[in-house]
C-alpha cells in the first residue's frame, strides 16, 4: 500500500494554479494525478512542453476512476475557480482526504515569509505598490497569487530569499490550513461573491478573516480603520496592528494630513509624498497607498526610496484606465470594478458628468447602493445578464437604456456625451456571461472606444 509520504496528490482544476501545483510537485519528485471537468484541458496540459519534461510523475484521472484515485491520494488540491460543492471535493471530505488550495500546497514548500493581501477591492494595486516599494528599497521580491502568477510557480525564487507578496482572494483563503503571513493586509470587506457564500455577508467576512490564519505576536496586521468589518476583525487579534484611514488622523497608523501621507508607528512619525504626487485618482487609491505604506514597515525602507516608487507608480490595466479623450469626452476603463462597491468608488473618483456603463453576471450585488452616488450620472447603459435587474433598481432614479453588446453601449454613450463628460465602464458585475474575464471585457471596451 502506498504511504501518504509517497502517494500522489490529486489536482482538481487545470487553470493556472492547478497547472502550477502539478508542476511544483513533479519538480520535487512527487507524483500528481490531474483532473478537470473539461477533458481537453487535461490533454492540453499533459501535452505541453513543461508537463512532458516530467511526464513520468504526472497522470490523468479518467472520470470513471477519479474517485478511486482520489481516495489513494495524499491530498486534494482544488483550484480557486472550482466550487467547494464539487462532487470530488465532497468525496475527499467523506473519505478523510485533506482538501487544500494551491496556495496551501505551495506554502508547504516555501521557507520564506509572506506578505498576504486580501480585501474585496484594491488587492492587485496594493501588491503592485508593495512590490515597487520593496524593489526601490533594494529588496528582491516576487508578486504572485490571485494577481496572475501562481504561488507554486515562484517557490524557487522565494526560497532564494526574495520577499513573496501574495494577492489572496476569499476563494483561496477558504482552502488554507498552515499558510501563515508575516504581514497580513485586509483592505476592505464589502458585498461580493455572495452567490458563493449563501448570500451571507457573515460567511464572506469569515472567509476574509482567514488572512490571519495562524497569526501570532510576530504577525503585523494592517487593516482599514474605516471599514467596520475590518475593525471588528482587528479587535479580535492580539498581535501588532497598524491601521490606515482616509477619513481621520490616527494616534498610530497611516493617514493623510494636509494632503500628505503620514505614518506613525512605534513613536516615529514619517511624512511621505503629497497625495497629488501619486497619479491614480480616487479615495480608494489613497487607501491603497496607505495600506502599502503600512505593509512595508518591517522592511525599514528609507522614505526617499518609498517616495520614488510611489511617484513612478502607474495604474494597472483595466483599473480607472484612461483609454482616450475624443471630442472632449474621456473614456475610462474600470473593467476590474466587478462589484457594486468598486463601481461606487469609481464614480466617486470622477468630477463632472458621467455616462455609466453597468452590467454583466450578477453576484447577488445590491445595486441600490449606487443610488446615492448617481448625482453626476446623466444616463446609465446596461449590458449582460444583470441588465434587467439593474434597470429595475436604477430606472426610477436615472434614465436607463439597455445595449445588446459592449460595443453597442460604447457607441450609444459616445452619442450622448458632451465635451467635458466621462464615459465610464464600471460594470459592478462579473464578466463571465459575455467575456472570458474582466481583462477581456476591458480589452473589448478599449477596442470599441478606439473604433469610434
Amino acid at each position: 500500500m502506498t504511504s501518504k509520504a509517497t502517494a500522489p496528490y490529486f489536482i482538481l482544476g487545470l487553470g493556472r494554479s492547478g497547472k502550477a501545483a502539478a508542476l511544483l510537485l513533479a519538480g520535487r519528485d512527487r507524483a500528481a494525478v490531474v483532473y478537470d471537468d473539461t477533458a481537453a484541458a487535461v490533454e492540453a496540459f499533459l501535452s505541453s512542453d513543461q508537463a512532458a519534461a516530467c511526464r513520468d510523475r504526472l497522470r490523468a484521472a479518467e472520470p470513471e476512476r477519479a474517485e478511486q484515485l482520489l481516495k489513494q491520494s495524499a491530498g486534494l488540491v482544488v483550484s480557486p475557480g472550482v466550487s467547494l460543492d464539487h462532487r470530488l471535493v465532497a468525496a475527499a471530505r467523506h473519505s478523510g482526504i485533506e482538501v487544500m488550495g494551491e496556495l496551501e500546497l505551495a506554502a508547504r514548500f516555501c521557507s520564506t515569509g509572506v506578505v498576504g493581501v486580501t480585501g474585496t477591492n484594491g488587492k492587485s494595486t496594493v501588491v503592485g505598490i508593495i512590490g515597487d516599494i520593496l524593489s526601490s528599497g533594494g529588496l528582491s521580491n516576487v508578486v504572485a497569487g490571485n494577481v496572475g502568477t501562481p504561488f507554486s510557480a515562484v517557490i524557487e525564487q522565494a526560497n532564494e530569499g526574495q520577499v513573496v507578496v501574495l494577492e489572496i482572494s476569499s476563494f483561496q483563503l477558504d482552502t488554507i490550513h498552515e499558510l501563515k503571513m508575516e504581514v497580513a493586509v485586509l483592505l476592505n470587506v464589502t458585498p461580493d461573491h455572495l452567490d458563493r457564500y449563501g448570500n451571507s455577508m457573515e460567511k464572506y467576512a469569515e472567509s476574509k478573516s482567514k488572512i490571519l490564519n495562524r497569526a501570532d505576536e510576530h504577525t503585523l496586521f494592517v487593516y482599514n480603520f474605516e471599514d467596520g468589518i475590518c475593525r471588528r476583525i482587528a479587535d479580535g487579534f492580539n498581535g501588532p496592528k497598524l491601521p490606515f484611514s482616509s477619513a481621520r488622523t490616527l494616534d498610530e497608523g497611516v493617514y493623510l494630513e494636509d494632503g500628505v501621507f503620514v505614518r506613525k508607528w512605534n513613536g516615529q512619525r514619517v511624512e511621505f509624498i503629497a497625495r497629488t504626487e501619486f497619479t491614480p485618482v480616487g479615495v480608494h487609491n489613497s487607501e491603497n497607498v496607505m495600506a502599502a505604506l503600512a505593509a512595508v514597515v518591517p522592511y525599514d525602507i528609507e522614505p526617499a526610496r518609498v517616495n520614488e516608487a510611489l511617484k513612478k507608480y502607474r495604474a494597472l490595466p483595466h483599473r480607472m484606465e484612461l483609454v482616450r479623450v475624443m471630442g472632449g469626452v474621456a473614456y475610462i476603463n474600470d473593467s476590474k470594478a466587478t462589484n457594486v462597491d468598486a463601481a461606487v468608488k469609481s464614480l466617486r473618483s470622477i468630477e463632472g458628468r458621467v455616462i455609466l456603463i453597468l452590467g454583466g453576471k450578477d453576484k447577488n450585488g445590491d445595486f441600490s447602493a449606487l443610488v446615492p452616488h448617481l448625482g453626476r450620472v446623466v444616463e446609465i447603459i446596461t449590458i449582460g445578464e444583470a441588465a434587467g435587474k439593474i434597470g429595475g433598481v436604477l430606472s426610477p432614479h436615472r434614465l436607463v437604456r439597455r445595449a445588446g453588446s459592449l460595443a453597442e453601449a460604447v457607441a450609444a454613450a459616445g452619442k450622448i456625451a458632451a465635451p467635458g463628460d466621462t464615459v465610464l465602464l464600471a460594470p459592478a458585475c462579473a464578466s463571465f456571461d459575455m467575456f472570458k474575464d474582466y481583462q477581456h471585457r476591458g480589452e473589448m471596451f478599449r477596442a470599441a472606444v478606439k473604433a469610434l
